[in-house]
């Protein structure tokens, strides 16, 4: 793929905005930002799963020199505004915040934070707060004995898919399990607090400072415009920065009382339990078919680990229920409450580890029923909704399974297990899997301002979490006013900017892209006003810092916008989904969570892919390895190829990740997650992954919003870990309903 480094309009692979600022170690991430006068805060943790503090001594803590406060829930004592979870409309990672209360409800539990003048200083006293504990047994894993499930939702029925299956002539019935896992992001959690004249200046890796700014107005009572956050680049998030952390809260109320600016950076080992984590999961998957391929019946019965202090499901029937035709379809979910801290985002978040089991299912079925994989997912293809009925806004799913097919080499596939072996005796095994996402918007602003000499602004209060946001938002404006791409500048990542959304289910793009968008358009729109004079402006175009009139004479821009007042053009726009009123849009600009999608009034739309993995097994010792991933996407208007085939291929390593490597153990008996570190933590690493091989359809989608874009972040993982199962299956015999598979697994 060519470097462009300019012309970025919409299609052009341009190289990310903010590149050489990484590159040069100029980005300044939240830990990165100085405070004069910094005091520096440090953790204790809980070292049981559940129970009450029975004693607690400070005293030698606060006798290091240089410390100045051990927050603990004796000296909490101070009133917080009624901020909830964000699962309930709150704002907050948990609903349960820590110092509140001398009750254990988790291992790795904030039970202190100590700040001191010096970093050195605040861990030393952390580690001599003494702590004894009224210690009660605790269930951390949805396994254990006793914990019983609960109903989650009421499900999906279309149908009576319980008599299909009883009456189908070829069924597969198949449980399959996935651990808990953990983000892990390179930039770890941090926040710097700083307080002047009653107003809160907060540094976070954050994906969503407008939600971060209203939260935290809620907790400390004050005005939403006197808290300001600021977030603008974040080192990897995966769903784990999208909500208010406790330690956020905590460091907060310290700088507060302290009177001076405190900063924390949450280690590694912590960050396990201080954020959240991808739950444990367990998927029932129950398909019925005619000895042709067409299925009957589709079920799918979800439980996920969640924890005592919030119950929440992140089941994803929604999504495996759109999958096939069937006239008969029934989904449930339900939850396993345990002693661990409250689940959260994790990329993908219902979608990959329903996706496992869904996708496994369907290749088990393809071979009872002697059908090749791919062309029983064809045959299956449903031409509207399966459950409401509504016309796809696009599908492109045969397409990418046919052009991935042809990429793979799908057709040199032996379908007899264990028949293809290499030169050496290596087994070599085939699979394929589907993956989608929902494409949902969020409502968004944007400011849009253009100068005299031709260069643009963009303002957003959106995110780049590492996917090229920066450079995708400053594509759209580009392409609108036809200006250069080198001549765009975008900020982002502040409150003070117009409201943007969460970055998280894939909707920034859509969102805050079609935002800037309008906020464009309407710069043109003005531009084009000033030179009218009678002239037809539907026939006005804008090339090269130039506006071209309908009888093809040229204007420069700086001509123009040099006569007007402070010689700039500015429009802000506030842009909302089709289908969302605007009472909810407001709430969302206001910094509340507010979706639509991916079921609309008139369309559904979700974003597809056909995803392919070649696995190469020794014989004797059973090690696996990833040789080859093929994954063709059909998620919209790409925007910008070479930021879009990056998202897509970091989706599949992860998911190579997950189906080989990647697992939070619990150790059952102390009620903790064990492996709290990257020694330990496993996932791929350059060794680990093959040949890896993205593209993208060209899909014009013009129902879905202004710039026809769809999900593309999410989308990537969710196919990949059932793909390499279905390899493994292939290559031995064996079939493995669990991830990781492991060696063990296979002897």
């Amino acid at each position: 793929m060519d470097i462009n480094m300019g012309n970025g309009g919409i299609g052009v692979p341009v190289v990310r905005r903010d590149a050489m600022a990484k590159v040069l170690g100029v980005a300044q991430y939240a830990a990165d930002f100085p405070h004069e006068n910094t005091a520096y805060a440090a953790l204790t943790l809980s070292k049981v799963a559940r129970g009450r503090i029975s004693r607690l001594d400070t005293a030698a803590a606060e006798a290091v020199a240089g410390v100045r406060m051990v927050l603990t829930h004796r000296s909490l004592n101070e009133s917080l505004g009624d901020e909830t979870f964000v699962m309930k409309g709150g704002h907050m990672q948990s609903s349960f915040l820590p110092l509140t209360s001398d009750e254990i409800h988790y291992a790795g539990q904030i039970v202190s934070l100590t700040i001191a003048d010096t970093l050195e200083a605040a861990e030393e006293a952390a580690r001599l707060v003494a702590i004894d504990y009224a210690r009660e047994a605790a269930s951390a894993s949805m396994d254990d004995a006793g914990l019983t499930e609960e109903p989650a939702d009421s499900g999906i029925d279309v149908g009576d898919a319980e008599a299909a299956f009883a009456a189908a002539e070829v069924k597969v019935d198949a449980t399959y399990v996935t651990p808990a896992q953990h983000h892990n992001p390179i930039e770890l959690y941090a926040a710097s607090a700083a307080w002047q004249d009653g107003k809160l200046l907060i540094n976070l890796p954050s994906q969503w400072v407008m939600g971060t700014r209203a939260g935290l107005a809620k907790v400390f009572g004050i005005p939403i415009e006197d808290v300001h956050v600021e977030s603008p680049y974040v080192g990897g998030a995966f769903g784990a920065k999208a909500s208010i952390l406790p330690h956020v809260v905590l460091v907060a109320m310290a700088a507060r009382r302290l009177g001076r600016p405190v900063k924390l950076v949450v280690p590694r080992e912590a960050g396990f339990t201080v954020g959240s984590f991808r739950p444990a999961a367990r998927s029932r998957v129950r398909l019925a078919a005619t000895r042709q391929g067409k299925l009957t019946a589709v079920m799918h019965d979800e439980v996920g680990q969640s924890a005592v202090i919030d119950h929440v499901a992140f089941a994803g029937m929604e999504a495996t229920s759109k999958m096939y035709a069937s006239p008969n379809i029934r989904m449930r979910a339900a939850t396993v409450a345990t002693d661990v801290n409250s689940p959260g985002f994790m990329r993908a978040p219902a979608e990959a580890p329903s996706f496992f089991g869904f996708e496994s299912a369907m290749d088990e079925l393809a071979v009872a029923l002697g059908i090749d994989p791919v062309e029983l997912r064809i045959m299956n293809e449903p031409a509207r909704d399966p459950v409401s009925g509504l016309p796809w806004s696009s599908r492109l799913l045969v397409e990418c399974y046919r052009r991935g097919a042809a990429l793979f080499g799908w057709s040199d596939r032996n379908p007899k297990p264990g028949s293809m072996v290499a030169a050496d005796g290596t087994l070599i095994g085939y699979g394929c899997a589907t993956a989608t996402y929902p494409s949902a918007m969020a409502p968004s602003s944007a400011r849009v301002r253009l100068s005299a000499d031709g260069s643009c602004v963009v303002y957003c209060a959106a995110h780049d979490v590492g996917t090229g946001a920066y450079t995708v938002l400053g594509q759209v404006a580009a392409d609108v006013l036809g200006v250069p791409d080198e001549l765009v500048t975008v900020e982002m990542g502040h409150s003070r900017h117009p409201s943007g959304p969460v970055s998280g289910g894939s909707i920034t793009t859509g969102s805050a892209g079609s935002a800037v968008h309008m906020a464009a358009r309407a710069v043109r729109e003005r531009l084009f006003a000033t030179v009218a004079a009678g002239q037809d402006r539907s026939k006005m175009t804008l090339a090269d810092r130039h506006v071209v009139l309908p009888d093809g004479s040229r204007r420069a821009i700086s001509d123009i916008i040099g006569g007007l007042p402070g010689g700039v053009i500015e429009e802000h726009a506030d842009w909302k989904p089709t289908d969302m009123d605007d009472k909810t849009m407001q709430q969302g600009l206001a910094g509340g969570m507010a979706f639509a999608g991916p079921v609309g009034g008139t369309h559904v739309s979700f974003s597809f892919g056909a995803q392919f993995a070649e696995v190469r097994i020794d014989p004797l010792l059973r090690t696996i390895r990833v040789a080859r991933m093929v994954g063709v996407f059909a998620c919209g208007r790409i925007i910008n190829p070479r930021t879009a085939r990056s998202n897509l291929m970091g989706g599949m390593i992860w998911g190579a990740s997950s189906a080989l490597l990647e697992e939070s153990q619990i150790d059952r008996a102390r009620g903790r997650f064990a492996n709290t570190d990257l020694a330990s933590y496993h996932f791929a690493a350059n060794a680990d992954v093959g040949e890896v091989v993205v593209e993208m359809l060209d899909e014009h989608d013009s129902v879905v919003n202004a710039i026809g874009t769809k999900a593309v972040g999410e989308v990537g993982i969710v196919g990949m870990p059932a793909a390499i199962a279905n390899a493994v299956y292939h290559a031995t015999g064996v079939r493995v309903r669990k991830t990781p598979i492991l060696m063990e697994d296979l002897l």
